[in-house]
């Protein structure tokens, strides 16, 4: 029973506000700093190698004695150091690049956790020789006048944003509903009181929330406990919702709206999405999503 746990608040007519010229300005400056980047040449120069410039790289890696091909690159990888890395998820080789000149070798000695994400070498000593093969600065372009025109054929810089807004209003529009969203929903946490959570409930979260543990501070700006519970008592609301409005879903309604809302949820099958999670749980996750649709259109 959803009441034993949730005391409704005032869920219509939320007010929040959303500046959608920040949001606008912002989506803008990244896709302009984008097509600078696209556009940004690379110089090889003799220097030691710093944040921004384009290097090539090649490794070898021996361990007892060995070549270890799975750790090892002759051919070489393009990378903009302090932006890419050299994918072996090894902090202290991407570090050991900085200050490398060209044709300079490193010899570096590694102990690979047990926890090491290539298992074949995790918990081994591996002998990694880094090898430098170039290293170039980049030209950035500066955005003028002169850089748009002859770039993208706009005659001054205000028609060249005016241009890329409009190239992205859709994803602005997109972006702008999503903080809506995102800022009613945290009201409406605030306007109801959540005294307690099921146990059945917090399992089932953290079972389908496992990939998000590593990465939840990063992702949300809260520990993973934290974010599971924020999570059940939006739901817990959301079903306090459906019961207070007495939303129900008919069976015509599940099976006409059953193709769109598996394929939002990740599904292009939706007998396999109805078969992983059960008709009932799937009815009742498109009933909390008619409470939050409802809760969104009458903010």
């Amino acid at each position: 029973n959803v009441n034993d746990y949730v005391q409704l608040g005032k869920y219509e007519d939320i007010a929040v506000t959303v500046d959608k010229t920040s949001i606008e300005n912002q989506l803008v400056d990244d896709k302009i700093a984008e097509d600078i980047e696209n556009n940004t040449t690379y110089s090889e120069v003799s220097r030691g190698a710093v944040d921004g410039d384009q290097i090539l790289v090649t490794y070898v890696a021996t361990s007892s004695g060995s070549q270890s091909t799975g750790l090892s690159n002759t051919d070489g990888v393009t990378m903009i150091l302090g932006k890419d890395k050299l994918g072996l998820d090894i902090e202290e080789l991407d570090e050991a690049l900085y200050g490398m000149k060209a044709g300079e070798t490193k010899v570096m000695v590694i102990d690979l956790p047990e926890t090491y994400s290539n298992t074949v070498y995790a918990g081994t000593k591996v002998v990694f020789e880094l090898t430098v093969q170039t290293v170039s600065q980049p030209n950035v372009p500066m955005l003028t006048n002169a850089y748009v025109k002859e770039t993208f054929g706009y005659d001054t810089i205000e028609e060249y944003r005016a241009s890329v807004k409009d190239s992205l209003a859709s994803t602005i529009d997109s972006k702008v509903d999503d903080e809506i969203q995102k800022q009613v929903l945290s009201t409406l946490q605030d306007t109801c009181k959540v005294s307690g959570y099921p146990d059945t409930l917090l399992s089932t979260l953290r079972d389908t929330n496992q990939s998000k543990e590593e990465y939840c501070q990063q992702l949300y700006g809260m520990s993973y406990d934290d974010f599971i519970k924020k999570s059940a008592a939006q739901q817990l609301i959301m079903e306090a919702i459906v019961k207070d409005q007495k939303f129900s879903m008919r069976e015509y309604d599940y099976k006409g709206d059953l193709d769109g809302f598996a394929g939002d949820n990740g599904y292009s099958d939706e007998n396999a999405f109805v078969e992983k999670f059960g008709k009932d749980s799937v009815v009742k996750a498109m009933l909390v999503q008619k409470a939050q649709d409802y809760v969104i259109e009458h903010a």
